[in-house]
């Protein structure tokens, strides 16, 4: 009894500190936080404390002054929400210590399980219900969906490591090193958001990832709850990096940010726990199938929404700039977490040949980013996005000359299925500028370049782990994105990023967009070979235009909805016929 009144209290104060954020009659926050203090508590004192939660949002609902039709089905949509969150949390055998890389994506995607199907739920019986006085647009949807999601994940996340490592003794040394790195977090953060100094958003990023990763769970916890407070004040004052007409607009950059920097952070504190499995090894085979196709879904969105949207606001190669400069910030991070001397030794053993293939990975991976963006401004970003994804054509048409894959009908039937699909996507312009051919061939050479960077980390993975090919391959196309920046005299200067996307956009396409995928398949390779894995980005091309119609509210045609069928039917009978050939890689733990 005592468990649940203090759950039902903390919940409701936190949920009327939240109302505080909501515009007047719209009944939804723009900061949510008593999202994630309900599934910390169910997580700690056990999901049947639910009633808690719902009592406290029922006592907290005439905050909001939108009381109506819609309150108890909203607040038990909320309630329903973090019950199956933790649920799903608990059900995947989620360590709540989130000590291992494992856990860090299991809460994450338990989170979402709650957030986003439960969530729309809420969202819907609030605008059929009403009364609600602003327009039902996607983006007050957006953001419903979001902050809930960025309640479970920054919120409870923090709240459940801390809670769940009260008792764990800090050595001295790593105690006071915690403190100085946590109080620079603080002071680059009442700069950048209070102070308005955004071109100091790149070092707060990067301290931010270094205290996570030696400091572990703990400290990457502490460390997203002072960026996620000092940024939160930020969109409240419309101060900071964060852009956009009303609270809506700002908050909806502000969540997007905080998540991707929460789950970053937290996944590099579990490499600083120095706790057993850590850092997994070899992955198994369904792991990376899933974890593959979540990669397709994140570089579908991105390329489908977030990069079109960006590229308006500044140039290519600043926004390629950029996003290199947040991936570089991770992998240093994750290189800190797992110790230097380690992966200096490493790239020591690696060999001549090796630094040739991750210079030529990190040329690649910069020009496929490049042009990609490139040609986003000559043609529709439906063209742009289908034929810049025929590297899996090209790595299977390859393989198939140099004999590592045999000549089947499978693959043949496969290969000419997924062309066919991509150019029943691709016919029409769908309201979108320009269709030259000059764009056409930007946006193939984008996917040569894909195709050469698979290759390279290929060859990468036979002498040296994950962390260690990455770093030097995000570290080479940073430098040549600086270098075709500093030609083109467009190095980005103090103005850039006080851009309305800088801090959600360009994050997204960086970490999410870029690193992700890179990452899922330089940990993949070793397991399928080049070409399987590359047959995972045609999911993207299907997911980015289904993004970009509705985002454009246009409807999907008949050839569009064929194209999609095609593609997929393609890709499983490539993958079904392919026969592997690269069963020499030599695997070692990232």
């Amino acid at each position: 009894m005592p468990r649940a009144v203090a759950l039902a209290a903390a919940f409701f104060i936190a949920d009327v500190i939240s109302s505080l954020t909501s515009a007047p009659g719209s009944g939804i926050a723009g900061i949510w936080v008593p999202g994630g203090v309900a599934l910390a508590g169910l997580l700690i004192g056990g999901i049947s404390l639910w009633p808690a939660v719902l009592a406290g949002g029922l006592a907290a609902a005439p905050a909001y002054g939108v009381l109506g039709a819609s309150t108890v089905p909203v607040v038990l949509a909320n309630t329903a929400a973090v019950v199956v969150a933790a649920w799903a949390i608990r059900r995947m055998g989620t360590d709540i210590r989130l000590g291992r890389l494992g856990d860090v994506a299991r809460f994450a995607l338990g989170s979402l399980a709650g957030a986003l199907p439960l969530g729309a739920v809420g969202v819907g019986a609030l605008l059929a219900l009403g009364p609600v006085e602003s327009d039902p647009t996607g983006s007050v949807v957006a953001l419903w969906l979001l902050s809930t999601a960025t309640g479970f994940v920054v919120v409870g996340g923090a709240i459940v490591v801390l809670w769940s490592r009260r008792a764990d003794a800090i050595p001295a040394r790593r105690r006071a090193e915690g403190l100085v790195g946590l109080a620079a977090i603080a002071a680059l953060a009442l700069a950048v958001f209070v102070q308005d100094q955004a071109a100091l958003t790149l070092l707060l990023l990067l301290v931010t990832a270094l205290v996570a990763a030696r400091t572990g769970p703990r400290g990457a916890a502490l460390a997203v709850v002072i960026v996620f407070g000092f940024a939160a004040a930020a969109v409240l004052v419309d101060g900071g990096p964060f852009g956009g007409d009303d609270l809506v607009g700002r908050s909806l950059t502000y969540q997007t940010a905080v998540m991707v920097i929460a789950v970053g952070m937290q996944a590099l504190g579990a490499l600083g726990s120095g706790e057993p499995g850590a850092v997994p090894g070899t992955p198994g085979t369904a792991l990376t199938v899933g974890l593959l196709a979540a990669g397709g879904l994140a570089l579908g969105l991105s390329e489908g929404i977030v990069a079109p949207e960006v590229i308006l606001l500044a140039p290519k190669a600043q926004v390629t700039l950029i996003g290199l400069l947040m991936c570089l910030v991770v992998v240093v991070g994750a290189v800190a977490g797992t110790g230097l001397r380690s992966h200096a030794s490493d790239l020591r053993r690696a060999g001549r040949r090796w630094w040739a293939w991750a210079a030529l990975a990190g040329v690649a991976l910069f020009g496929a980013e490049e042009l990609f963006l490139l040609s986003l401004a000559t043609i529709s970003p439906t063209r742009a996005i289908v034929v810049s994804s025929l590297a899996p054509v090209i790595l299977l048409v390859v393989a198939m000359v140099r004999r590592e894959i045999r000549v089947t009908a499978g693959v043949v039937g496969g290969i000419l299925l997924v062309l066919a699909g991509f150019y029943a996507i691709s016919p029409g312009d769908y309201g979108f500028p320009g269709s030259g051919a000059a764009g056409l061939w930007i946006a193939l050479g984008s996917s040569a370049c894909a195709a050469v960077l698979l290759l390279s980390l290929l060859q990468c993975r036979r002498s040296a782990g994950t962390a260690s090919t990455l770093v030097v391959v995000f570290a080479v196309g940073a430098i040549a994105a600086v270098v075709l920046c500093a030609a083109l005299g467009v190095l980005p200067g103090p103005d850039v990023w006080r851009m309305e996307e800088v801090m959600g956009g360009i994050l997204y396409v960086g970490v999410v967009g870029t690193l992700v995928p890179v990452l899922l398949a330089t940990w993949a390779i070793p397991v399928f070979g080049a070409a399987w894995v590359s047959l995972f980005e045609v999911l993207a091309p299907p997911i980015a235009v289904i993004a970009a119609l509705a985002w454009g509210d246009s409807a999907i045609g008949a050839w569009q909805a064929l194209g999609i069928v095609l593609l997929l039917i393609g890709v499983a009978i490539a993958a079904r016929a392919h026969s592997g050939g690269h069963g020499d890689v030599v695997v070692r733990a990232p």
